[in-house]
C-alpha cells in the first residue's frame, strides 16, 4: 500500500508543511528535517545512523478537520521524545503512525511494537517514546487530539494500546489500515465542507480497532502485563548496579527465573536484552540532558568498562557516546 501525496520544496500555510530535503547539503537537510518534525508533530530529538552519509526525506502534511494527516518518506532515523521536551512542548496529541513501506518499530512505557505492511500503532505525546525505522520506510501518520480520540475509546483502553502494534490482517484493523491510505491520497481532494465528517469518520473507525484488539485481551495476559512491568520496574531501580542479577530481581518480585523469561519473551526480547537496551537509553538521555562526562554516564548505567559502553553506544546508535552529545548540542543550539 502507497500513499501518492505530491512531494516538492515548497512550504505551505495554514496547518500544512512540506519539506523535501532532496536538494539540500547533508548538514541543512538535517536542520531543516529537524525543525519539520518539531512543527509537525511535537518536540523530539533524532538519532541519525550514519552522520556522514547524505540524509533524503520528504513530508506533506495537510489538515483535515481536527486532524493533521502526513505522508513521511525517509532513509532511516530514529525519533525520540524525552520527559524534559515533554515538559519544554506540553503537546498532548496522539500520533497514529502507519507504515506503508519499510518497517519501523515504536516504543512507549514497557510496549514495544513492530510495524510493517500497512500495520499501524498509537503513541502518546504526554509520554517519552521512540519511533524507530529501520529501513528506508514510507509512513502515513495521524495527529489527532487528545480529548477526542478519548471520547471514543477511554484513556485506559488507549493507554493499554500505545506502543503496540494494531493488528490489519483482518477485521477493522485491516479496514482501518484501508481507509488512512485512501485518506492520505486523496487529502488534497478534501473539501473544507466534507474534512470534519472524514475526520470523524477516522476517528471512530481507530477508536474501534483499537477497542477491538485490547478487549481481546484475556485476563491472563492482564495479569501477566502486570508481572511484567513489576519485574521490568525493579529491573529499572538497578540500572546503575551491574551486579544486580536477573535471578536477584526475581526473587525480590517473588517470581522464578523461569516465569521472567516467560513474560519478557512474550514481548519478543529477552531480560537481559530489555535491560541492555535501557541501560543505553539512559545513557543516550544523559548525555543529551546533562554535563556528565562519560566515564560517570557508564558508571551510571551499570556498565564496569567505558570501553566496552563506548562500544556498545556505537553499535547501537552509529555515534559514539561524544559524538552523539556534540550532535544534541548542535541540534538544539540557538
Amino acid at each position: 500500500m502507497t500513499a501518492n501525496a505530491p512531494m516538492d520544496d515548497s512550504a505551505c500555510t495554514a496547518g500544512s508543511v512540506e519539506l523535501s530535503t532532496r536538494e539540500l547539503a547533508s548538514a541543512e537537510g538535517r536542520v531543516r528535517w529537524a525543525e519539520a518534525l518539531d512543527a509537525t508533530f511535537c518536540e523530539m530529538d533524532i538519532d541519525w545512523p550514519q552522520d556522514r552519509r547524505p540524509f533524503t526525506a520528504q513530508i506533506v502534511a495537510r489538515p483535515v478537520g481536527s486532524l493533521s494527516v502526513s505522508v513521511v518518506r525517509a532513509d532511516p532515523h530514529t525519533v525520540v521524545r524525552t520527559p524534559a521536551m515533554i515538559e519544554s512542548d506540553p503537546a498532548d496529541d496522539y500520533l497514529l503512525c502507519l507504515i506503508t513501506q519499510g518497517a519501523a518499530t515504536i516504543s512507549q512505557g514497557e510496549h514495544t511494537g513492530l510495524l510493517q505492511h500497512g500495520a499501524f500503532g498509537i503513541i502518546d505525546a504526554t509520554a517519552p517514546f521512540v519511533v524507530s525505522g529501520a529501513t528506508e520506510f514510507e509512513q502515513i501518520v495521524v495527529r489527532a487530539p487528545r480529548g477526542q480520540l478519548a471520547a471514543r475509546a477511554t484513556y485506559d483502553v488507549i493507554d493499554d494500546a500505545t506502543g503496540r502494534a494494531i493488528a490489519v490482517d483482518s477485521g477493522i484493523g485491516r479496514l482501518v489500515s484501508s481507509f488512512l491510505v485512501d485518506v492520505a491520497a486523496q487529502v488534497q481532494g478534501i473539501s473544507v465542507s466534507s474534512s470534519g465528517t472524514v475526520a470523524s469518520a477516522v476517528l471512530d473507525m481507530v477508536a474501534g480497532a483499537v477497542t477491538e484488539q485490547i478487549s481481546h485481551r484475556t485476563a491472563t495476559d492482564r495479569i501477566h502485563a502486570a508481572d511484567l512491568r513489576a519485574v521490568q520496574n525493579a529491573m529499572a531501580d538497578h540500572l546503575h548496579d551491574p551486579d544486580h542479577t536477573i535471578a536477584l530481581v526475581a526473587a525480590e518480585v517473588g517470581m522464578s527465573m523461569r516465569y521472567v523469561h516467560k513474560l519478557f519473551s512474550t514481548t519478543g526480547t529477552t531480560p537481559r536484552a530489555w535491560l541492555y537496551a535501557r541501560r543505553l537509553d539512559r545513557a543516550r538521555a544523559l548525555l543529551a540532558q546533562t554535563d556528565l562526562c562519560v566515564a560517570d554516564i557508564c558508571a551510571q548505567v551499570g556498565f564496569r568498562d567505558a570501553s566496552h559502553f563506548s562500544r556498545a553506544f556505537s553499535r547501537t546508535f552509529g555515534v559514539s557516546p561524544s559524538r552523539y552529545r556534540a550532535n544534541a548540542a548542535e541540534r538544539h543550539r540557538p
